[in-house]
């Protein structure tokens, strides 16, 4: 699964010379926590909300406001389409960011955020599907796919995860079959 499957497009952005208060209504109204800050098709930052509503807050009390390119991340951490879901997860939690602008060449063609995904996740989960859920664990030692060979002869497959438990050196699997009530 790649980034381009799971980003939101087309992206809302603002002029680094937007008001911060003009940015607070343009992300209430359009229900978004992030802004990239782009100069022609090129970005050159990026603001959130808490960004936002702290500035206004500090600067409420001075009776003036901050354009956005005052209050902006410069050195914008972003993603490629073709990047892996695995790689921009892995990214944002490094960095501890919630969401990164996805660039095609300098322009930003999305942004992938925590709710991406989190839609991506249920997806990849089979949740909504009917299905049943089946949960199960197999020895380190053994062939994994031989075993859920074994264990889910029959049944029609329609999702799998498993995580590696070091602690007690088994598999943990959860998976998803087709249910009898369609």
């Amino acid at each position: 699964m790649f980034v381009r499957n799971w980003m939101s497009s087309p992206v809302v952005t603002v002029s680094p010379a937007t008001s911060a208060r003009a940015a607070l209504e343009l992300m209430t109204a359009r229900n978004v926590r992030r802004l990239p800050a782009v100069e022609g098709e090129r970005l050159v930052g990026i603001v959130t909300k808490s960004d936002v509503e702290a500035a206004i807050g500090r600067d409420h009390r001075r009776g003036r406001d901050k354009s956005v390119a005052d209050i902006m991340t410069r050195d914008v951490v972003s993603v490629a389409p073709d990047e892996t879901l695995e790689g921009a997860a892995q990214n944002m939690l490094q960095r501890r960011i919630s969401g990164l602008p996805v660039l095609e060449a300098e322009g930003v063609v999305g942004i992938i955020t925590e709710s991406d995904l989190f839609r991506a996740l249920c997806a990849m989960l089979g949740i909504g599907e009917p299905s049943a859920r089946i949960v199960m664990s197999v020895p380190d030692s053994d062939d994994l796919l031989q075993a859920l060979a074994v264990k889910t002869q029959g049944l029609e497959l329609r999702s799998m995860a498993t995580y590696r438990n070091l602690f007690q050196n088994r598999w943990e699997v959860a998976l998803r079959v087709r249910s009898t009530e369609r």
